[in-house]
């Protein structure tokens, strides 16, 4: 029996603690995995680990000693599923070590596999669903006086829906400048300031890395960070954008045309497909990854304190812009 599968039960009861958060949105993935990373580690960022995939949670998940204390671990469910284990092997797993294990997955995930159902059956499943049409509404007033505001027009809160999308970072990051604008939230504020061109800049960005073109990136982060922007949203905006990057360059591999590309992909304007194309022309499947391993890793320092604002970008941006 290899050390994956060594059984830790203790009278017939699993001392691990499993959960899996699914969601569309980044927002609230983010923050369920933050309160429950916090929740078990407090605030010791060494009782916390993140986990590049399969083989790392093999290694790691069974080798903290017998009563020594259990640690957190993060691991992301695509990137699991991306290795193809033996479901048996991770259920196996799951129930059989002796720590917290925190699986998240951005977006959706085939519920239809083996590996998911044995995934769920040892573990706590949290299903966040976003809030829609007037709860979405209603979330945008709520947590614009959390962020500070003094008050916000129900007509203002409706308008910025229409105008930033349902996208709660993307509400977020823009709350977060109204505030700082004017406590005071308006229709007139909203339509002054709201999602100005936050979607062609992170473009314009990515264009740069993608062309190894580090000293324009950097010089367009800062930009983008004077402006307001949080480093938070632009790290999701890039990881968004590089993911999507990836799958163009995966199927493009797999010999398959642009048009049956652009219709397995999201719905986008047809503008924003070809832009894609465009920076898809500019790097490799591999170089790739590389990068969306590299803006997990900096997500990760953002999130610890390690590093924020202009000093976190500029780290990752030398990274990704080599060629």
């Amino acid at each position: 029996m290899g050390s994956d599968e060594r059984d830790y039960l203790l009278g017939g009861i699993s001392l691990a603690e499993n959960y899996l958060v699914l969601g569309e949105e980044e927002y609230l993935v983010q923050a369920r995995v933050g309160e429950l990373a916090k929740e078990h580690a407090g605030a010791d960022d060494w009782g916390r680990e993140r986990l590049s995939g399969w083989e790392e949670a093999r290694a790691k998940l069974l080798d903290t000693p017998m009563f020594s204390g259990p640690r957190v671990f993060l691991l992301d469910y695509q990137a699991l599923a991306a290795a193809k284990p033996d479901p048996d092997r991770v259920t196996k797993l799951l129930a059989s070590h002796e720590n917290v294990l925190i699986l998240y997955c951005r977006g959706k995930a085939d519920r239809r596999t083996s590996l998911f159902k044995g995934v769920a059956k040892e573990a706590k499943l949290i299903d966040l669903v976003p809030p829609r049409g007037y709860a979405l509404t209603r979330w945008v007033e709520t947590r614009a006086k959390e962020l500070g505001a003094a008050r916000i027009d129900k007509r203002a809160a409706e308008k910025l829906v229409y105008l930033a999308g349902t996208n709660m970072l993307a509400l977020e990051n823009e709350l977060n400048k109204l505030v700082a604008y004017c406590p005071a939230i308006t229709e007139e504020t909203v339509d002054k300031l709201a999602a100005s061109s936050l979607q062609t800049n992170i473009f314009a960005l990515v264009d740069s890395a993608a062309g190894g073109q580090a000293a324009k990136a950097l010089v367009l982060a800062e930009r983008m960070l004077r402006s307001g922007e949080g480093a938070a949203y632009i790290l999701y905006m890039l990881g968004r954008q590089y993911r999507l990057l990836f799958r163009f360059l995966f199927y493009r591999e797999q010999q398959k045309g642009i048009a049956e590309i652009q219709k397995i992909l999201p719905t986008m304007h047809p503008y924003a497909f070809q832009n894609l194309g465009t920076q898809g022309s500019k790097l490799s499947l591999r170089h790739c990854a590389f990068a969306l391993q590299a803006i997990q890793e900096a997500d990760w320092e953002l999130k610890t304190g390690r590093l924020a604002g202009a000093a976190l970008l500029q780290k990752l941006l030398v990274k990704i812009a080599k060629k």
